[in-house]
């Protein structure tokens, strides 16, 4: 029979191993944020572990996947952060055999794993109902503040039209992988509701004042329709409503037309307001056009006497 003083030598040991495995596990959670009639696809590492990859299959219930915009591009510096790896796109449209000759701002450099790479265990892409989307971290060991957040976006999703948008790790591209694969992750990952609404309507002085968001207001006589545009993406629509007969509206998902809306140079400072997709540029008018990862209707920019530049907007 062991001693009593083995025996609380052993339960020392036991505690101290119990503190080891808990301390070796994380918590990783993968979640879908609505706003705006916009998916934005969300992480959080709770235990404060650096995830190095996330390969996750996104579907919805409805309609179709049709854009994604707003993800990190490239490695991971002192001054940005992100997950900005996509193996698929940086082998087809990145690399061209010379580390000096990367171009991170290339069109087609998107998380979108093509549909062929691995058609086992690929969902369809862009213009379907699922995507598998793919993001790497690459950062210097030496220089932890370079590493990524342990709470951030991956990126945002467009949908054709209201839908659950579900998100699920594709395990075949391992899934969630933590920079130090001896830890046991903990994953949660979330869906959301996803869509266009009417969120507001306020009526007063013979004004009806609607809000909605993440498309353009329609409008009909009847609840079956035929419904009509308003033209209206703003978020906002007023009309006087006295001698009107019945008037019905619902929002439908969508932006509007891809535009350059206005142009002002002030000060060797050129602003760009545009509606509808993302702020292409291109050292001439046929091209090589790269993405600017603007999507958010404004771009500035100082206005250089030697290089040409313009500028048009790419549908997302």
């Amino acid at each position: 029979m062991a001693s009593i003083e083995a025996m609380g030598r052993l339960r020392g040991i036991c505690l101290f191993l119990c503190v080891l495995i808990v301390s070796a596990r994380a918590e990783v959670r993968v979640f879908v944020k609505e706003t705006d009639g916009v998916a934005w696809l969300k992480y959080e590492c709770t235990a404060g572990e650096v995830v190095s990859a996330f390969a996750l299959d996104v579907r919805v219930n409805r309609g179709r996947i049709v854009g994604i915009s707003n993800f990190f591009r490239g490695p991971c510096t002192l001054e940005a952060q992100g997950y900005g790896i996509f193996p698929a796109a940086f082998r087809d449209h990145v690399w061209s055999g010379s580390s000096s000759n990367v171009n991170w701002d290339h069109p087609d450099y998107t998380p979108v794993e093509p549909a062929g790479s691995y058609p086992d265990d690929t969902l369809p892409g862009i213009g379907s109902n699922g995507v598998t989307l793919v993001f790497g971290a690459l950062w210097d060991a030496k220089l932890p503040a370079t590493a990524p957040t342990a709470t951030g976006t991956l990126c945002s999703i467009h949908i054709s039209e209201p839908a659950t948008v579900t998100v699920a790790a594709n395990l075949s591209r391992g899934g969630i992988v933590l920079n130090k694969p001896d830890i046991a992750v903990n994953t949660t990952l979330c869906s959301a509701m996803v869509g266009p609404a009417i969120t507001n309507v306020a009526l007063a002085d013979g004004v009806i004042t609607i809000y909605f968001k993440g498309g353009e207001l329609l409008t009909a006589p009847a609840p079956d329709g035929p419904w009509t545009g308003t033209g209206n993406f703003s978020g906002v629509y007023r009309e006087s409503v006295v001698g009107k007969k019945a008037r019905f509206f619902r929002v439908r998902e969508g932006f509007a037309e891809p535009a350059i809306i206005s142009i002002a140079l002030v000060d060797g400072v050129i602003t760009i307001r545009f509606t509808g997709g993302e702020l292409l540029a291109a050292p001439s008018p046929t091209g090589p056009w790269t993405a600017t990862g603007n999507t958010s209707g404004v771009h500035t920019e100082a206005v250089s006497e030697c290089a040409a530049r313009f500028f048009r907007v790419r549908r997302l």
